[in-house]
């Protein structure tokens, strides 16, 4: 089949990398809108896009596309997920879902009201180690799960080397919701959720403890508190150099398996991208498990997005519409925990 795709904003920086996989592909044609024109500038001279807009509202009228990917801010998401919906096309966001619980709701009763399939899109889902790891645990090759661990984050959005029109947003907490806390407690978070479910008491530390020139949290610590299990989720953006490696770490009563995401074969002049190790009480001192590759289908967003969508099937794990609204949940109990210095019970 033929794609005809919508691209509605480019000031989140993942937006370029999904546009760079469309654009190499013979079976999708891109439209693109965006009220910034050095960025549609960019997305014509980078990859020979002609349609371009200022307006998402006339890009979705004239050019009709088959569905709708949206990279804005958080904050904005909300409003061109019911533009795109009330047209009746099928919509991927990045993550997270939204700024707030309520802009979360927003778009799953436009998504639900109109039929459309809505898709989040947590990159974390298309890494082959950290995939097998969850395929291992749901299995039930660790036996139940009692504890999870996740840290992540960078040396800051700036420092990274973000655009200015992502972290111009990042630090803006009106638009993006908080911090480095819902920049990356989030991925932990949604990953609790697809292994664990919704955790019954929240708690979290957010604060600006290095970067004095930002006007949102530079760190946190998330928990989530299950009927027999811990989940520990941790955010940075001050880091000095990368983020230690050896996570996330599943506990199970019968093993322990811990991604390792620096810790692939050395091929040449390219590295493996990573794999698990598995320990068990039987194996305490485990061994290491090259992942294997991931499915035709499901090696990248857009490819799951389309293939879903082609085949009629509905979109599953770490990218549904469910997965994502209750991540958007945990992270909105735990800045009312870290408000309030105290435990919050969910549901709400």
């Amino acid at each position: 089949m033929a794609w005809h795709i919508g691209v509605l904003g480019l000031i989140h920086d993942h937006a370029w990398q999904h546009v760079r996989e469309m654009a190499a592909r013979d079976d999708i044609t891109i439209s693109v809108a965006d009220p910034n024109a050095p960025l549609r500038e960019q997305a014509r001279q980078q990859f020979g896009i002609t349609q371009l807009y200022d307006d998402y509202a006339t890009l979705l009228e004239q050019e009709r596309p088959d569905a709708v990917l949206i990279f804005v801010d958080n904050a904005g998401t909300a409003e061109l997920v019911e533009l795109a919906a009330s047209c009746g096309r099928p919509i991927m966001i990045e993550k997270p879902m939204a700024d707030t619980l309520a802009n979360a709701e927003r778009m799953r009763v436009a998504a639900v009201n109109a039929g459309v399939p809505l898709m989040v899109n947590w990159p974390t889902a298309w890494q082959p180690a950290l995939r097998h790891a969850l395929h291992l645990a749901q299995a039930g090759e660790i036996g139940e799960i009692y504890r999870f661990n996740f840290r992540g984050g960078h040396r800051g959005p700036k420092e990274y080397g973000c655009s200015p029109y992502f972290y111009g947003w990042l630090y803006d907490r009106a638009r993006n919701g908080a911090g480095a806390y819902i920049d990356y407690c989030g991925y932990g978070a949604s990953l609790a959720r697809l292994l664990l479910g919704m955790p019954s008491r929240v708690r979290a530390e957010i604060g600006r403890l290095v970067k004095a020139d930002i006007a949102v949290d530079d760190n946190a610590v998330l928990t989530l508190r299950y009927q027999h299990a811990l989940a520990v989720i941790e955010a940075t953006w001050s880091a000095s150099g990368p983020v230690p490696d050896g996570g996330p770490a599943i506990w199970g009563r019968d093993g322990t398996l811990v991604v390792r995401r620096d810790a692939g074969r050395q091929e040449g002049d390219v590295r493996t991208s990573g794999g698990v190790w598995f320990s068990s009480n039987a194996e305490p001192d485990g061994h290491f498990i090259e992942p294997p590759l991931l499915p035709e289908g499901e090696r990248s967003a857009v490819e799951y997005f389309l293939t879903c969508l082609d085949e009629d099937r509905p979109i599953a794990g770490l990218a549904s519409m469910e997965i994502g609204r209750d991540t958007q949940e945990i992270l909105e109990a735990g800045l009312q925990a870290a408000r309030d210095d105290r435990g919050v019970s969910l549901p709400f």
